[in-house]
């Protein structure tokens, strides 16, 4: 019969134009959703002074979120107000998102990084949704470990350290064309948050049990060795100048993802700040060449590239960028310093000086120093202590001027006024491995072995790549009998530096002197 012929998938005729006109009413309902979640995204307002690159990134994810609103395209206009230094438009794109997918943590941490550089007490709760919905993230137990800690919470902090500290390692963040990134494990960070929270309650052993295993996973990791140092009881730092290596939050995928997407300077220079910092050279640089490439006469990132060119070794190419400065600010007094800096490393001292003279018309210490090592470089001992000592008597605690200074006393036999500045500079930044080995130098001149031994066997722990140092140490334990030591420490110099004449010298006579 024909009422019983049999219409798409054995649906009878009737039964598929049912379906048909259900179909249709569904289609219907999507776009309405759709549309409504598309009415509900903010209007795109960006005050003055959002640049151009910004605002064109922002367009498009929003015109992206409009045509197909879903948890992935909202995130992605969210990170692109936050890379623009929007914050309020970030987080309501984010709650949307977290709204249409309130099973992914990734949004509610999100909000979480914005929130927190406000120090908004939302972020607390951020955090904590984030962790219920991934109990394994580790970045957002340590953020929620860290506020507990400043709060002064330090059960909630301890207990937040430990799940960061158990969580699983996350691969860094890498933008195309880079191939590695240079970070401190995760682990490292929670364990020293661990001894912060030690210390604070008293227990000494505790703290010094978590930080090593801090530098257990991270031996390069500086907050770490400094407290080390710290809970050894040495001299670590004057309270009134800076002490030990800053202390660089860890990296974190999202956020750095969030900076490499960024057409805004402050941003890029600000993490490419961070990542200096924390000894990240090829990330530094990837900032800093997009900052460069969005705004290429911007003085800042001028700046900032030549910083980060010299950082690197490449001083031809710094020179380049800060001769474009020049052109661009005229006189400028920073733009003179880096110049004749530069120009140091360059080895054209007489360059340098005419360029720094012009930079000391300002009172300024770095501009004192550097024009007193251009003169130094060029023999002029006189001038150049000059120079030094005006550095030192606008900032007391400049290292570099301390220490040369001290270098050319102790070398025209003023060893005791050497030895006092080698000391202090010491004691101001105890993670300048060169004013230790010269400091040691020093103490081998004026025969004081065993202080010297001290002053090497820190330099080396610090840089152990320093045939110098480990040369000189030899030569301390040799001069105290000590010659099992000094053939160890002379090998040592000789594997940093196959070509040492001096090492290799030391090492066949103390050997040849050792009974057998």
């Amino acid at each position: 019969m024909a009422g019983s012929a049999l219409g798409p998938r054995g649906l009878t005729a009737a039964a598929a134009v049912v379906a048909a006109v259900a179909a249709v009413a569904w289609l219907g309902t999507g776009a309405y959703l759709r549309r409504a979640q598309a009415a509900r995204i903010p209007a795109v307002v960006a005050p003055d002074g959002v640049p151009g690159p910004a605002l064109a990134a922002i367009r498009d994810a929003d015109a992206d979120a409009r045509r197909a609103p879903s948890a992935a395209t909202l995130g992605t206009l969210g990170v692109a107000y936050h890379a623009a230094q929007l914050p309020d438009s970030a987080l309501a794109a984010f709650t949307l998102a977290e709204a249409m997918a309130p099973g992914d943590a990734a949004w509610p941490y999100h909000r979480a990084l914005v929130l927190e550089e406000r120090n908004d007490p939302a972020t607390d709760a951020a955090l904590e949704r984030a962790t219920a919905l991934a109990p394994g993230h580790g970045l957002a137990w340590y953020r929620l470990a860290e506020r507990h800690f400043k709060q002064g919470r330090l059960a909630e902090a301890a207990a937040a350290y430990t799940r960061a500290a158990d969580a699983l390692p996350v691969a860094p963040f890498l933008p195309p064309g880079l191939s590695a990134r240079h970070i401190q494990p995760l682990s490292a960070y929670a364990q020293f948050g661990l001894a912060r929270v030690a210390l604070e309650r008293g227990d000494r052993i505790d703290a010094r049990r978590r930080v090593d295993a801090a530098l257990a996973s991270a031996p390069a990791f500086g907050p770490a060795r400094t407290l080390r140092r710290q809970l050894a009881g040495e001299a670590f730092a004057t309270t009134a100048g800076p002490a030990g290596t800053p202390f660089v939050p860890p990296a974190d995928p999202a956020l750095d993802a969030m900076a490499a997407s960024s057409r805004h300077r402050d941003v890029l220079l600000k993490h490419a700040s961070l990542a200096a910092r924390g000894g990240d050279p090829a990330w530094r640089e990837f900032l800093v060449r997009r900052a460069l490439s969005f705004d290429p006469r911007d003085l800042n990132v001028l700046m900032e590239t030549a910083a980060m060119l010299q950082a690197a070794r490449r001083d031809d190419e710094a020179l380049t960028y800060l001769r474009q400065y020049e052109q661009l600010a005229p006189g400028d007094h920073h733009g003179l310093v880096e110049q004749g800096r530069t120009l140091i490393d360059l080895g054209r001292f007489p360059e340098a000086e005419a360029v720094l003279r012009r930079a000391v018309a300002v009172r300024d210490a770095a501009a004192e120093y550097n024009l007193g090592l251009a003169l130094d470089r060029q023999g002029r001992w006189d001038e150049a202590r000059q120079r030094y000592e005006a550095a030192l008597a606008i900032d007391g605690f400049h290292v570099r001027a301390m220490n040369n200074l001290a270098i050319g006393l102790d070398r025209r036999g003023q060893t005791p006024a050497a030895l006092a500045l080698f000391e202090r500079a010491g004691r101001i930044d105890p993670e300048a491995a060169d004013v230790r080995v010269n400091l040691g130098a020093a103490l081998l001149r004026a025969e004081r072995f065993a202080d010297a031994a001290t002053a090497l066997q820190a330099a080396v722990a610090l840089n152990d790549r320093d045939a110098n140092a480990w040369n000189n140490l030899g030569i301390a334990w040799a001069r105290m009998g000590d010659r099992d030591h000094a053939v160890g420490a002379f090998a040592r110099a000789l594997k940093a530096d196959p070509r040492h004449a001096d090492a290799r010298n030391n090492l066949a006579q103390v050997a040849a002197a050792r009974p057998r």
